[in-house]
């Protein structure tokens, strides 16, 4: 038999008829399969043993599955033993067509995106493929980026809005914290509440360029005129944005700062368009054949 016929398979999905359902395609075919209903037995199913791909089944609008995959690539992160780049791919099965959920799923290391209903008999092959890593995303230099927030709780937001598997994180709470950051470490953007400042926000921003004379620099102000347009273009300050900010136009700086070209919505539909494959709805398909087989 064919070895890559031979890999394993981890399945989530927390309804357990559909991974019955998915589990006896992929033994069919030849496929080893493991299957869990949540992130922390998959996490505990992966420590005992590595699969050579992560299947991910996600419901309308499910939150709890981007964090799944948010908490899984977290994991492999912090594996010595996994080398970066080097961690099981993932599919994703999902019903919503919403552009940021894709997005989202995408910046985070998804191989491949399917909609539901899929056609189970392809999904085999769709496997094959991944593992043969023609569909792997490609792997870019990971950018440093610095967070100053005097609320925990807004840069811990701000990590979120634009989180990517291609950016690390640090992040501090006071100017001072920064500075010392700064003088230490090279990072390719720096991210600043200026109203977190201690001091007035054009000589901390002086002192912060002449530091840091390549680093790109976005700015978040709670009020307009904390620092002047002349100022800031002196200080060649890339973005300014006024609290609340829009989170989308956000993340789009970031990436455009960053080099990471920006998905639109319509770039995205039509991505999934070449992806998706329609056939009888996955239940209907797989109970029947389940219990069928059950029957005889």
């Amino acid at each position: 038999m064919n070895s890559l016929r031979q890999k394993k398979i981890l399945i989530i999905d927390e309804i357990s008829y559909t991974r019955l359902g998915i589990e006896y395609t992929l033994k069919s075919s030849g496929y080893k399969t493991n299957s869990v209903s949540n992130g922390s037995e998959a996490i505990k199913n992966i420590t005992n043993e590595l699969p050579d791909l992560i299947l991910l089944s996600l419901r309308s609008n499910d939150n709890n599955g981007v964090n799944i995959v948010k908490n899984l690539k977290e994991y492999f992160r912090l594996r010595l033993d996994i080398a970066q780049g080097a961690e099981p791919p993932m599919i994703a099965l999902i019903t919503s067509r919403d552009a940021n959920l894709h997005r989202d799923l995408q910046y985070l290391g998804i191989s491949i995106i399917l909609f539901k209903p899929i056609n189970i008999q392809e999904l085999p092959n769709v496997i094959s493929s991944v593992i043969k890593s023609e569909h792997k995303p490609i792997t870019q230099e990971r950018k440093r980026i610095l967070i100053l927030d005097g609320e925990v709780r807004s840069h811990q937001f701000i990590e979120s809005v634009i989180i990517d598997e291609n950016y690390d994180f640090e992040s501090c709470e006071t100017e001072a914290e920064a500075m010392a950051k700064l003088r230490k470490k090279d990072f390719d953007l720096g991210i600043f509440d200026i109203s977190s400042f201690e001091n007035d926000p054009f000589e901390v921003l002086t002192k912060i360029r002449e530091n840091s004379p390549e680093m790109s620099i976005i700015i978040i102000s709670a009020f307009s005129g904390q620092v002047s347009n002349e100022n800031l273009n002196k200080l060649n300050i890339q973005r300014h944005f006024m609290k609340p900010i829009d989170v989308n136009n956000f993340r789009i700086a970031v990436d455009e700062l960053m080099g990471i070209k920006s998905i639109s919505p319509k770039t995205v539909e039509a991505i999934q368009e070449d992806k998706e494959t329609v056939v009888d709805n996955i239940i209907d398909g797989l109970t029947d054949r389940v219990g069928a087989e059950n029957i005889s």
